[in-house]
């Protein structure tokens, strides 16, 4: 938990060495941390910077500033973490046991993140030599589940390593896997991995110049292909990067699908890791609560409750930030500014103040989009036979992705957390709220009771799940759920979402600003923020790569003689250059990609 560190913005923290003696953790923080606090110690006066939002980009932010000798203050509004905290069912643990921990939705941890991966082997963690990032776990799989089609196509880690991508080889194989596992005519097969292809060999030019202004569901060809076609390949997108197949463009989805080819998939140089890694507890105790402890082991400093309301202008810099807490308002001053608060909050702080007439980039704000994607966890007083990782349900109108956690963290469940009946905690994200009406009570999941979102999601997984003739999923396992409290007056006609994601549409890399901004010592780190470096769809690696943009801005503006906050590009096969050097003259010269057909 990170109670030590619940502060209201006028109460001074507790100090280093008590937290420390509390957490047991001062040795390692301390070793860590060491040789990078002398380096800083040296240097000139770095300056004071206020990080507001301490959500996985300031908290990502946070740490590369501290770490450079600048003396770092986080203001967070509610939960350390943002969308990537655990949280704890008040008053469910019984005779020494810890409340049933629920969260925003279950996440995972992929090859391809970079960035991410970085920052976690750099948080000490008792008995870990890498720190948080050693307590990851390899999942044995990824489902993809189908409503009464058999069997479910199990993707295991990794399926193929290859010495060298050649472009007929992957077309195979391909081809072969999907028109086996997904239930899809052969020759839709061969025209889906036509398109990816097509996008493999694009240039940089085409992709930002051509492919961000088309969806994904048009660039597959979606509207005249089956119904399966569409689930498998519009649905997919939405449970899987949490994009809208019909808005998204087809340069982030694609994005992904060969982040996920090249650094999870085939294994191929570049990848941080397996495939699909989850944490070994819940998210607080494996990553953020020590997380945090270690920033205030090396002197940064949290507030929270603390809501920033307004940024007021001193000349052409910020001179302060207003800050709401339990005793009213204050104005924050820093030398410098970093805003890490999602798009929905940061909109009006810039977007509809006096600051939008200082960087065009502030009004374009108001184009971007969010979307829902919270969970529910089901508390199971058995653990459901079979399921070993993720479960993408493909065919759920809401658009689910399970998880049975339980079996997967290191303590026993039911020794651990909630009454002793527990068995396990089957963790559920719902990505489609809104539009999609559910199976039981012909409603968007949002236009549901609690109640109702219980019955309706459980119906959709047994749908997939038990369509074998076993019943993986009974009535009878559930003790009881937990909705992500985030999601609000559900059922009602004005339901609210008060942790939103967002969503990348078609155009929308345009619109979306840089981390540095017009103002000299404002900077903006969040994953609505371009990050050109490995990948831009909402996730906790966009987060993080965004805070590295965000602190390499601020370190330039500084004068700061600290080494950059290290980035990391995305896997580039070298096979496939040349094709792209082609593309590239094809591009400028106005002619299509040469595997492009249709």
């Amino acid at each position: 938990m990170v109670a030590s560190t619940r502060l209201d913005t006028g109460t001074a923290p507790i100090s280093r060495r008590t937290l420390l003696k509390i957490t047991g953790v001062a040795a390692a923080g301390t070793a860590l941390a060491g040789t990078r606090r002398n380096t800083a110690r040296a240097a000139a006066d770095a300056g004071r910077v206020a990080v507001l939002g301490g959500g996985v980009a300031g908290l990502s932010a946070a740490h590369e500033l501290a770490e450079r000798g600048f003396a770092v203050t986080v203001y967070e509004r509610k939960a350390f973490g943002g969308k990537a905290k655990s949280m704890y069912v008040p008053g469910t643990g019984t005779d020494g046991r810890r409340d049933l921990p629920g969260e925003h939705g279950h996440r995972g941890y992929f090859g391809f993140y970079r960035h991410l991966p970085d920052t976690l082997g750099r948080i000490p963690f008792p008995g870990n030599a890498n720190g948080v990032l050693g307590n990851l776990e390899t999942l044995a799989d990824v489902s993809l589940a189908r409503a009464g089609r058999l069997p479910d196509w199990v993707l295991e880690d990794p399926i193929h390593t290859p010495g060298q991508i050649n472009l007929d080889s992957l077309r195979q194989m391909l081809i072969g896997t999907l028109a086996h596992a997904v239930f899809i005519p052969p020759w839709e097969a061969a025209y889906v991995v036509d398109r990816i292809l097509v996008y493999l060999t694009s240039c940089d030019e085409r992709r930002y110049g051509q492919w961000e202004h088309v969806s994904w569901w048009n660039y597959l060809g979606a509207p005249s292909r089956s119904i399966d076609y569409q689930r498998v390949f519009g649905g997919s997108a939405q449970i899987i990067q949490a994009l809208k197949a019909h808005v998204a463009s087809a340069r982030t989805a694609g994005q992904g699908i060969e982040s996920i080819l090249f650094s999870g998939y085939l294994q191929l140089p570049g990848s941080s890791g397996p495939l699909n890694r989850v944490m070994n507890a819940p998210t607080n105790e494996a990553w953020i609560d020590p997380w945090v402890r270690y920033l205030e082991s090396i002197g940064v400093e949290f507030r929270m409750p603390a809501e920033v309301v307004g940024l007021d202008l001193d000349g052409d810099r910020i001179g302060g930030a207003r800050v709401r807490g339990p005793r009213g308002t204050e104005s924050v001053r820093a030398d410098w500014f970093v805003l890490a608060v999602p798009l929905e909050r940061a909109t009006p702080l810039l977007a509809d103040s006096e600051l939008a007439s200082r960087d065009p980039q502030f009004e374009k704000l108001k184009q971007l989009q969010t979307s829902w994607s919270n969970g529910i966890q089901f508390y199971l007083n058995r653990k459901p036979a079979v399921l070993r990782g993720h479960v993408a349900h493909i065919d759920s109108p809401w658009k689910l992705v399970s998880l049975p956690q339980g079996q997967i963290w290191k303590e026993n469940f039911s020794q651990t957390w909630g009454s002793g009946r527990e068995q396990d905690c089957l963790s559920v994200v719902i990505s489609d709220w809104v539009e999609e009406p559910g199976v039981l009570y012909g409603k968007p999941a949002s236009r549901c009771t609690p109640q109702q979102i219980a019955d309706d999601s459980w119906a959709q997984m047994k749908m997939h799940l038990n369509d074998s003739g076993a019943d993986i999923l009974t009535d009878d396992m559930i003790e009881s759920y937990f909705i992500d409290p985030a999601a609000q007056d559900l059922g009602t006609d004005e339901p609210y979402n008060d942790e939103r994601y967002f969503l990348n549409t078609v155009g929308s890399w345009e619109l979306r600003p840089s981390a540095r901004t017009a103002i000299p010592n404002l900077f903006l780190a969040a994953d609505y923020v371009q990050t050109p470096k490995n990948i831009d769809f909402t996730s906790m690696e966009a987060a993080n790569e965004a805070a590295r943009h965000a602190v390499n801005a601020l370190l330039d503006a500084a004068g700061s003689r600290e080494a950059h906050a290290a980035l990391f590009d995305g896997y580039r096969p070298p096979e496939l250059e040349p094709f792209k050097a082609v593309d590239r003259a094809r591009y400028l010269a106005g002619q299509p990609n040469l595997l492009d057909i249709g």
